[in-house]
Protein backbone atom coordinates (compact mmCIF):
# COMPACT_ATOMS: atom_id res chain seq x y z
CA UNK A 1 0.00 0.00 0.00
CA UNK A 2 3.18 2.54 0.65
CA UNK A 3 4.05 2.33 -2.48
CA UNK A 4 0.39 2.89 -4.40
CA UNK A 5 0.03 6.46 -1.93
CA UNK A 6 3.83 6.95 -3.09
CA UNK A 7 2.64 6.55 -6.86
CA UNK A 8 -0.33 8.61 -5.82
CA UNK A 9 1.14 11.59 -4.55
CA UNK A 10 3.85 11.81 -7.28
CA UNK A 11 0.98 11.80 -9.79
CA UNK A 12 -0.51 14.75 -8.11
CA UNK A 13 2.52 16.37 -7.51
CA UNK A 14 3.43 16.02 -11.38
CA UNK A 15 -0.14 17.70 -12.35
CA UNK A 16 -0.25 20.56 -9.68
CA UNK A 17 -0.45 23.80 -11.46
CA UNK A 18 3.01 26.24 -12.13
CA UNK A 19 4.24 28.35 -9.03
CA UNK A 20 6.08 31.49 -9.55
CA UNK A 21 8.15 31.71 -6.22
CA UNK A 22 8.82 34.56 -5.06
CA UNK A 23 11.43 35.19 -2.62
CA UNK A 24 10.54 36.78 0.69
CA UNK A 25 11.51 40.35 1.73
CA UNK A 26 12.81 40.39 5.51
CA UNK A 27 11.79 44.11 5.97
CA UNK A 28 8.58 44.09 6.06
CA UNK A 29 6.12 41.60 8.05
CA UNK A 30 5.58 38.56 6.49
CA UNK A 31 2.93 35.38 7.11
CA UNK A 32 4.79 32.39 7.73
CA UNK A 33 3.53 28.75 7.85
CA UNK A 34 5.33 26.45 9.60
CA UNK A 35 4.44 22.81 8.98
CA UNK A 36 5.61 19.80 11.23
CA UNK A 37 5.46 16.44 12.76
CA UNK A 38 4.03 16.93 16.23
CA UNK A 39 5.16 14.87 18.97
CA UNK A 40 2.86 12.06 20.79
CA UNK A 41 1.83 13.84 23.73
CA UNK A 42 1.53 17.26 21.21
CA UNK A 43 3.82 19.23 23.91
CA UNK A 44 5.51 20.84 20.61
CA UNK A 45 8.31 22.59 22.92
CA UNK A 46 10.92 23.40 20.16
CA UNK A 47 8.13 24.44 17.62
CA UNK A 48 6.85 26.94 20.38
CA UNK A 49 10.35 28.56 21.02
CA UNK A 50 10.26 28.47 16.98
CA UNK A 51 6.99 30.71 16.93
CA UNK A 52 8.59 32.87 19.43
CA UNK A 53 11.77 34.00 17.62
CA UNK A 54 9.45 34.36 14.15
CA UNK A 55 6.98 36.58 16.08
CA UNK A 56 10.23 38.57 17.58
CA UNK A 57 11.04 38.91 14.04
CA UNK A 58 7.57 40.75 13.36
CA UNK A 59 6.35 38.06 11.52
CA UNK A 60 2.75 35.93 11.51
CA UNK A 61 3.00 32.41 12.19
CA UNK A 62 0.36 29.76 11.25
CA UNK A 63 1.47 26.06 12.80
CA UNK A 64 0.09 22.79 11.21
CA UNK A 65 1.80 19.50 12.28
CA UNK A 66 0.73 16.10 11.61
CA UNK A 67 0.81 13.14 14.15
CA UNK A 68 0.05 9.46 13.55
CA UNK A 69 -3.60 9.44 15.39
CA UNK A 70 -6.71 8.33 14.47
CA UNK A 71 -8.63 11.09 16.50
CA UNK A 72 -10.59 14.29 15.86
CA UNK A 73 -9.87 17.88 16.72
CA UNK A 74 -6.15 17.07 18.13
CA UNK A 75 -5.23 19.90 20.30
CA UNK A 76 -1.61 21.26 21.54
CA UNK A 77 -1.27 22.24 24.97
CA UNK A 78 1.80 24.66 24.23
CA UNK A 79 0.63 25.94 20.61
CA UNK A 80 -3.18 25.81 21.28
CA UNK A 81 -3.60 28.01 17.71
CA UNK A 82 -1.73 25.62 15.72
CA UNK A 83 -3.95 22.76 13.57
CA UNK A 84 -2.82 19.24 14.39
CA UNK A 85 -4.32 17.06 11.93
CA UNK A 86 -4.26 13.56 12.05
CA UNK A 87 -4.84 9.94 10.37
CA UNK A 88 -8.70 10.98 10.41
CA UNK A 89 -7.47 14.21 7.93
CA UNK A 90 -6.47 11.57 4.94
CA UNK A 91 -8.00 8.99 2.96
CA UNK A 92 -7.53 5.74 2.41
CA UNK A 93 -4.77 6.07 0.25
CA UNK A 94 -2.88 8.84 1.94
CA UNK A 95 -4.55 11.83 0.02
CA UNK A 96 -5.06 14.88 2.47
CA UNK A 97 -9.11 14.75 2.32
CA UNK A 98 -10.76 18.06 0.51
CA UNK A 99 -11.86 20.04 3.80
CA UNK A 100 -8.74 19.60 4.99
CA UNK A 101 -7.24 20.73 1.81
CA UNK A 102 -9.87 23.59 1.50
CA UNK A 103 -8.77 24.76 5.48
CA UNK A 104 -4.94 24.57 4.31
CA UNK A 105 -5.38 26.96 1.28
CA UNK A 106 -8.37 28.98 2.61
CA UNK A 107 -5.21 31.70 3.88
CA UNK A 108 -1.92 32.29 1.35
CA UNK A 109 1.07 33.00 3.65
CA UNK A 110 4.67 34.94 1.85
CA UNK A 111 6.98 32.26 3.67
CA UNK A 112 6.68 28.36 3.96
CA UNK A 113 9.09 26.57 6.89
CA UNK A 114 8.78 22.89 6.40
CA UNK A 115 10.72 21.79 9.85
CA UNK A 116 10.11 17.85 8.37
CA UNK A 117 13.11 16.06 9.36
CA UNK A 118 12.43 12.84 7.76
CA UNK A 119 10.65 11.32 4.86
CA UNK A 120 6.72 11.55 6.00
CA UNK A 121 4.13 11.33 3.28
CA UNK A 122 1.40 13.62 5.33
CA UNK A 123 3.67 16.25 5.83
CA UNK A 124 4.15 16.27 2.09
CA UNK A 125 0.86 16.82 1.37
CA UNK A 126 0.36 19.93 3.45
CA UNK A 127 4.03 20.98 1.95
CA UNK A 128 2.43 20.66 -1.87
CA UNK A 129 -1.12 22.22 -1.25
CA UNK A 130 -0.08 25.19 1.23
CA UNK A 131 -0.67 28.75 -0.85
CA UNK A 132 2.59 30.17 -0.26
CA UNK A 133 5.32 32.27 -2.23
CA UNK A 134 8.06 30.76 -1.19
CA UNK A 135 8.95 27.29 0.30
CA UNK A 136 11.71 26.00 2.04
CA UNK A 137 12.34 22.13 3.39
CA UNK A 138 14.91 19.85 3.49
CA UNK A 139 15.77 17.87 -0.02
CA UNK A 140 12.90 15.20 1.11
CA UNK A 141 10.89 15.21 -1.78
CA UNK A 142 11.78 16.37 -5.08
CA UNK A 143 9.82 19.27 -6.90
CA UNK A 144 7.68 20.82 -3.24
CA UNK A 145 10.24 23.31 -1.85
CA UNK A 146 12.06 26.31 -3.89
CA UNK A 147 14.89 26.12 -1.79
CA UNK A 148 16.03 22.67 -0.37
CA UNK A 149 18.42 21.84 2.21
CA UNK A 150 20.95 19.24 2.09
CA UNK A 151 23.00 18.71 4.58
CA UNK A 152 25.58 16.16 4.49
CA UNK A 153 24.75 14.02 7.63
CA UNK A 154 21.81 12.63 6.53
CA UNK A 155 22.71 9.57 5.04
CA UNK A 156 21.00 7.52 7.72
CA UNK A 157 17.81 7.91 10.22
CA UNK A 158 19.92 8.26 12.96
CA UNK A 159 21.66 11.30 11.71
CA UNK A 160 18.09 12.87 11.47
CA UNK A 161 18.96 16.43 12.54
CA UNK A 162 16.90 18.76 15.10
CA UNK A 163 13.89 20.62 14.37
CA UNK A 164 15.38 23.78 16.33
CA UNK A 165 18.59 23.38 14.41
CA UNK A 166 16.99 22.99 10.88
CA UNK A 167 14.61 25.95 11.61
CA UNK A 168 17.97 27.94 12.39
CA UNK A 169 20.04 26.78 9.25
CA UNK A 170 16.73 27.72 7.22
CA UNK A 171 16.76 31.21 8.81
CA UNK A 172 20.44 31.33 8.26
CA UNK A 173 20.46 30.33 4.83
CA UNK A 174 17.19 32.91 4.19
CA UNK A 175 18.89 35.77 5.40
CA UNK A 176 22.46 35.24 4.08
CA UNK A 177 20.67 35.08 1.04
CA UNK A 178 18.67 38.00 1.36
CA UNK A 179 21.68 40.27 2.23
CA UNK A 180 23.70 39.33 -1.19
CA UNK A 181 20.63 40.80 -3.13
Amino acid sequence: MGKLKEYIFDYIQDHQSERQPRFPHFNQPLDVLVIFESDQIERNDAIKSIQQDLRRRGMNTTQWGYVAKKAKDITSPVLPQSRIIGLEDYNLFGKLKEETIHDLRANHYDLLLDLTTHHCLPLHYLALYADADFKVGLNLCEGIHDMMIAPPDLDTELARPEVTWLYDLMIQYLTMIKSND
